[in-house]
């Protein structure tokens, strides 16, 4: 089985290279010529409207009714709102670990916050905002100061800033992990004077990992 994400993303080499193995079963791997038969189940998952992609061309009509034996349409989050909780506390168990953190629960006060905001990127969007949240976290506790108002930075950031320069810990909410250590790192070093023993100290890392990364920044 193989499960093919953002399939409506894919581009139009691609899509021909794939109705080719569905129709002959055949792949043919990297450097040779000759031809593997394969049987294979897939899976495939897109947020955008295929239909739309086919009329206009962006999508092959072929490589459609190929994939669409049998449709699985899931609401979005904010549709199916009694996910959310279980949902965070989910990826709230997974970060904390993955960090090595402890983060104990979530807050009531975050749980409405959580509840009543629009999640637009879906679930994508919830597991990369707790991730933040799980990064920033300094009291065991995800609540509502860790989250603010996602709303609040937009629209807001000037030419040549970044959302987190503006917003500061609130900004990065939904911030690739790296954006969020480069972050913490140089506001640590403007907090310690640029003396790299104690922000490692602070940051809870050692010396020869603080300077990895920084020169991985």
């Amino acid at each position: 089985t193989l499960f093919l994400d953002e399939v409506g993303d894919m581009p139009m080499p691609t899509q021909i290279k794939l109705l080719r193995v569905l129709e002959n079963s055949e792949i043919v791997r990297v450097g040779e010529n000759k031809p593997i038969k394969v049987n294979v189940r897939i899976l495939s998952a897109t947020n955008r409207d295929l239909t739309g992609a086919v009329e206009s061309g962006a999508f092959r009509r072929d490589l459609y009714f190929r994939l669409k034996v049998v449709t699985v349409n899931l609401p979005s989050l904010a549709e199916r709102r009694d996910d959310i909780i279980p949902l965070a506390d989910h990826f709230r168990k997974v970060f904390a670990k993955r960090h090595g953190k402890t983060v104990k629960g979530i807050s009531p006060e975050l749980s409405r916050m959580l509840l009543t905001y629009n999640w637009e990127g879906n679930v994508r969007q919830l597991r990369n905002t707790i991730d933040s949240m799980v990064v920033l976290d300094q009291d065991e506790l995800l609540d509502a100061d860790d989250f603010m108002s996602l709303d609040e930075s937009v629209g807001r950031v000037e030419e040549g800033e970044s959302s987190a320069d503006v917003e500061g810990p609130v900004g990065l909410i939904g911030r690739p992990l790296a954006e969020i250590e480069r972050w913490a790192i140089d506001q640590t070093l403007k907090l310690t004077g640029g003396n790299r023993k104690d922000a490692a100290e602070i940051l809870g890392v050692g010396e020869r990992t603080l300077y990895r990364k920084i020169k991985d920044l």
